[in-house]
């Protein structure tokens, strides 16, 4: 088995969250996730989410934060939540870029914000999707970025993201050593667009696991964002999938 712990982005189960964060979080840790991934927190407080938390025997492995840059206030409601609830990667999980002036305006605001995280013991990264994947100025966007930002910014590849771009997921992974410390594994439909559950698509989730383990991935963490059957059913279907790597 290659994975023994498997965490959930919440936005997977974003409609079940809305009308009961509590209730879902439970469900999510009686599926076998080990952590989760935050998409907002459900109206809790930062004491709330703390307990509800370490009742259900959860860790929390990052959380999305939303657009960048944010005012000083909202980021340091974030800030007060993570390390209130043991989280240290706090994740912009979107970017409008389509320039590499758009990619490089990013990178200032991603360096600004990250060293008010790191005063606190912090971390900031940047969630793909396919966008990034443009070239201009003979590299991806992404690599724009990436190159532009401090070194302790991280990067959480979404892999089915880098697969509907076009890349490979093991290789563009394998760029980033030591700057990965969440990976989102996500399953890639047969159709090329789809996003379906772990195990029925096309991605090399073993080589993928792999490659991240030797680029020092700390958490591995699924993001349902359509599925083929009930939401909860879908995330357990997947975790379940990864769980039987070999």
């Amino acid at each position: 088995m290659l994975l023994n712990a498997v965490g959930l982005q919440l936005y997977s189960l974003r409609e079940e969250t809305k009308a009961d964060f509590a209730g879902t979080v439970r469900k999510v840790a009686q599926m076998g996730y080990k952590g989760v991934e935050f998409a907002g927190y459900g109206g809790l407080t930062p004491n709330e989410m703390a307990k509800l938390l370490k009742e259900c025997g959860l860790e929390a492995w990052g959380s999305h934060i939303g657009a960048l840059p944010k005012d000083d206030k909202a980021l340091e409601a974030e800030i007060e939540m993570n390390l209130a609830v043991g989280s240290r990667y706090l994740v912009c999980p979107y970017a409008a870029m389509k320039t590499r002036d758009d990619a490089l305006r990013l990178a200032d605001v991603m360096n600004e914000t990250a060293m008010k995280l790191r005063k606190v013991g912090l971390r900031l990264g940047y969630h793909n999707h396919a966008h990034e994947f443009v070239q201009d100025g003979g590299e991806y966007l992404l690599d724009t970025l990436l190159t532009h930002v401090e070194e302790d910014i991280f990067l959480e590849a979404d892999v089915f993201w880098v697969a509907y771009a076009g890349e490979d997921p093991v290789k563009y992974i394998a760029k980033y050593p030591r700057r990965q410390p969440l990976i989102h594994l996500k399953e890639l439909g047969a159709d090329g667009k789809s996003n379906v559950e772990a195990g029925t698509g096309v991605l090399d989730f073993a080589g993928i696991v792999r490659k991240a383990y030797d680029m020092g991935v700390e958490h591995f963490i699924v993001e349902q964002e359509e599925y083929t059957m009930p939401p909860l059913e879908s995330c357990k279907a997947s975790l379940d999938a990864l769980l039987r790597l070999e």
